[in-house]
């Protein structure tokens, strides 16, 4: 699976912010002053290693992923937030792909990459799936959006319709709905 390019907006802002503080601290070497722009240069390279970190072993989106990739990748984040998932067969699913566990919670997750608005059925089978899998809540992740009508059985069933971007945001939005677009 092809990983897209490193988002490096955040490391080149840190780069350059420890850049200044020590030339900064140099500036200013051996007053107090300058101990302190060292000691803030040295917290800015420990935060940028945690960047590059993050952006080189976390799991990562690519538009080329196929369909099965996507629910690999799904589930990876959910592992990611420290949820027990797991893949489902591709046959006889009953609609869902991904069955995660955290604490006491059970959720069923159908995940859709489609480049045009997902609509009721997957909504329905979510449902059923929350039944067959004893879960207490379903979600469907999508690459897409949500027609009208997704939306409102969604909200009547208490399912979470969450665009890929929003499933590190998961434990918030299951506590809380702030922000999903159930």
């Amino acid at each position: 699976m092809a990983r897209r390019r490193p988002d490096t907006s955040a490391a080149g802002i840190w780069s350059l912010g420890v850049a200044a503080l020590t030339l900064a601290a140099g500036g200013f070497w051996p007053r107090p002053i300058g101990f302190a722009f060292m000691g803030l240069a040295l917290f800015g390279v420990l935060h940028l290693a945690v960047l590059v970190y993050e952006e080189v072993a976390g799991v990562h989106y690519d538009d080329d992923m196929s369909p099965e990739e996507f629910e690999h990748y799904c589930a990876a984040v959910l592992r990611e937030m420290k949820w027990r998932a797991r893949v489902t067969q591709t046959s006889g699913d009953q609609g869902v792909d991904i069955v995660a566990d955290k604490r006491s919670m059970r959720i069923v997750v159908q995940c859709k990459k489609y480049s045009k608005p997902v609509g009721n059925r997957a909504v329905q089978e979510i449902v059923a799936g929350i039944a067959h899998e004893g879960a207490q809540r379903g979600v469907v992740v999508t690459t897409s959006a949500y027609t009208p009508a997704a939306q409102r059985l969604a909200e009547s069933n208490d399912i979470l319709l969450l665009h890929h971007t929003e499933l590190r945001r998961i434990d918030r939005l299951l506590a809380g709905r702030g922000g999903a677009r159930s």
